[in-house]
This record gives structure tokens, C-alpha cells and sequence, in this order.
């Protein structure tokens, strides 16, 4: 039966997987995956592991996630300083434009998420699941409120999220921003 659990080291080939999986469906090469990788995974689960939490299957393995940063503020220090310059020159414009969804909310909206769950796995109470220990955490910090930018195209998307409770707080051209407060 698949399950919920904070992240692991042992959860980043999956998680990475999953993200690659989700991104594209199918376009990977390599400065684009290292895009994906570098801009929606790798600085969430290599800085913020106590903020990452995944859905596993009956063998323990991953095949789903949220991940988040729990302070934008914070969080862009480090990534501008360490990860951004990793991304492939083609896709910083992209990078940019996906931060800056983010940061025009940070005072309302102080924690970002991106989740992901593989096609086989979902609809299936993960997602709410994988946000309900997300949120549990978040309170514990005393942060109440994230955010986070879905595709203005993924119709399902959005309507899982609202289904959740989180809102539609702006069209972007990164798409969608939607928050939830707790």
C-alpha cells in the first residue's frame, strides 16, 4: 500500500526521476534535464530535506514528492548563489520568469511547493496526502501559507489544487499562481 514519508537520501535518484518524468514526457537532453533538475528538485531536496516529503510504493520507493522552500527569501540567497548558475544559458530567461512568479508573493506567501506524482500512481489520495505532511510541517514552523505555479494548460492540475483549497492568485506567463493559507 503506498505511503507518505519525509524524504530520504536514498530518495533522490526517484524523486529526480519523477520530476524528469513530469517535466517533459519525453524531451530530455541534457541541458534540459539539467534545467528541470537544477530549477524544480535538486536545491528542495539537497538544502530543504526536512521540507520534502514523498510517496512511496509497496517497496518503499518513491514515486511521488512535494518539495519546498519554506522561506523565498532565504531560498533565493542560496539558489542564485549556487544553483542558478548551473542552468544552461538557453533556459536562465525561463529560470527568471519562474522566480520572479515566486517572489512577486513571498510576503503573502512565504513557502513555494512543487509536487509531483508518477502518471501509474496518481489519483489516488496521494497528492492530498503528500500536502496534508507538507502543511503539518509548514505550521511547525509557523509559516501559513504557500504558494506554488501550475501550467495555465494542466486544467487537472488546478482543479486538484482547488479541489485542495489553494487559489488562483495570478495568470503569470510561467503560468497559474495559486496559494493556499492554513
Amino acid at each position: 500500500m503506498p505511503g507518505v514519508r519525509l524524504y530520504e537520501n536514498k530518495d533522490k535518484p526517484y524523486v529526480q526521476k519523477v520530476c524528469l518524468e513530469n517535466a517533459g514526457k519525453g524531451i530530455i537532453n541534457a541541458d534540459y534535464r539539467k534545467f528541470i533538475l537544477t530549477m524544480f528538485c535538486n536545491y528542495y531536496i539537497e538544502c530543504e530535506p526536512e521540507n520534502c516529503f514523498v510517496a512511496t510504493d509497496d517497496n518503499d520507493i518513491a514515486i511521488g514528492y512535494t518539495i519546498c522552500a519554506k522561506n523565498f527569501d532565504a531560498y533565493i540567497k542560496r539558489f542564485m548563489k549556487e544553483y542558478f548558475p548551473d542552468i544552461p544559458a538557453k533556459y536562465k530567461a525561463g529560470a527568471v520568469a519562474e522566480i520572479f512568479a515566486h517572489a512577486i508573493f513571498r510576503k503573502k506567501y512565504p513557502a513555494h511547493l512543487h509536487i509531483d506524482i508518477s502518471d501509474k500512481f496518481q489519483r489516488r489520495g496521494l497528492g492530498h496526502k503528500l500536502i496534508d505532511a507538507l502543511t503539518e510541517a509548514l505550521k511547525e514552523y509557523d509559516v501559513h501559507s504557500v504558494m506554488l505555479v501550475v501550467g495555465s494548460g494542466n486544467e487537472q492540475g488546478r482543479n486538484f489544487y482547488k479541489k485542495y483549497g489553494f487559489s488562483e492568485i495570478a495568470n503569470l506567463s510561467a503560468g497559474i499562481a495559486m496559494g493556499i493559507k492554513f
